[in-house]
């Protein structure tokens, strides 16, 4: 009999930790059984292409998770981020819970509500996996749950990458990818991309995903003429093949967990630039994009990429070369 392993998330859309939960349940099909419990929405057409088995709730609460676990009976269950896991933590169960931090919040850095809540449920958890050793280093009670922490990164396939992606055929200068949401920073995005057209009037940039910025965001582009620079894709289920289009990739996130939109970057072939949030420091060096703490350092870094060809040559070659070293999904399923 395989072992049935129940993942549950709070949300109810597509996005880095409900890839990551896909990726899991898949790549480990032969041997458990992989149950996918979230909030009922746009995720069930992607676990339906999958062939994955869908327990959708109307809300994530302890009766809904009491509910769920009653009903699949599972071995394990596997609480993805932290109002998931407080909440299989607070139904008492005696089934061994494994915690999977995917990012870290501001709150982590502070005594609060949040962080004692989560403190307190780190208690039943059997294991804590989170993708970067920032996640445990920042949170303020960390150092008490370092026993149960094992720092495993994301899965990383760049071969299934580079085949979504298709051909290359550059249109766009500098790519964004990632939620309309604080933590991506998007405005920042746009403030660099505003200064650079006043050293390269036809820049063109695109942005690739959707979020409560949505409206904003697209506001500040016709407010300061940029409707014929940066191009809008909305949420691509496919967005390798946007990111294939551009010559490099942009990220100033304000906080990240791993950052793996930075690796899926890199196994195209595109030198990423970037804040030093999460895990980015891990993934992007010098060789293969930049590491940045001010407006000034994005801007020298793309102006010197989208000016010079051998530069980002060689920067692209780089990338391909980090991103192979990063692939891991065999370990990583171990």
């Amino acid at each position: 009999m395989k072992k049935k392993i129940m993942h549950i998330l709070n949300t109810n859309d597509y996005s880095g930790a409900e890839n990551v939960a896909i990726t899991i349940i898949r790549a480990m099909q032969n041997e458990m059984e992989g149950v996918y419990v979230s909030l009922s929405g746009p995720i069930k057409e992607y676990l339906d292409e999958y062939g994955i088995t869908y327990y959708p709730v109307r809300k994530l609460s302890i009766m809904s998770v009491r509910k769920a676990i009653r009903d699949i009976d599972p071995d394990i269950i596997h609480a993805h981020d932290f109002t998931a896991g407080i909440e299989c933590a607070l139904t008492g169960t005696h089934i061994p819970i494994v915690n999977h931090i995917h990012n870290n919040s501001p709150w982590l850095r502070r005594y609060n509500l949040k962080s004692f809540v989560y403190a307190i449920s780190c208690h039943k958890y059997r294991k804590v996996l989170t993708v970067s050793d920032s996640v445990m280093d920042e949170y303020v009670f960390g150092n008490r749950f370092k026993n149960k922490t094992e720092v495993i990164g994301n899965p990383i396939d760049t071969d299934k990458i580079r085949n979504l992606a298709g051909h290359p055929d550059i249109i766009y200068d500098v790519a964004f990818l990632g939620r309309f949401s604080i933590p991506k920073n998007p405005h920042m995005f746009l403030d660099i991309i505003k200064e650079l057209k006043e050293n390269k009037s036809d820049i063109k940039a695109v942005m690739i995903g959707d979020g409560d910025l949505r409206t904003e965001i697209e506001q500040r582009i016709r407010e300061n003429g940029l409707t014929d620079n940066i191009t809008l894709t909305g949420f691509q289920k496919n967005p390798y093949i946007y990111l294939n289009q551009a010559k490099l990739l942009c990220m100033p996130s304000i906080w990240e967990g791993y950052g793996l939109a930075a690796v899926e970057a890199l196994a195209l072939g595109k030198p990423v630039v970037c804040s030093k949030a999460g895990g980015l420091p891990t993934i992007v060096d010098d060789s293969c994009g930049k590491l940045c703490e001010k407006k000034e350092e994005y801007l020298d870094y793309i102006l010197k990429m989208i000016g010079g060809q051998n530069d980002l040559l060689c920067a692209s070659r780089a990338a391909i070369e980090k991103a192979d070293r990063i692939d891991n999904l065999e370990s990583y399923t171990r």
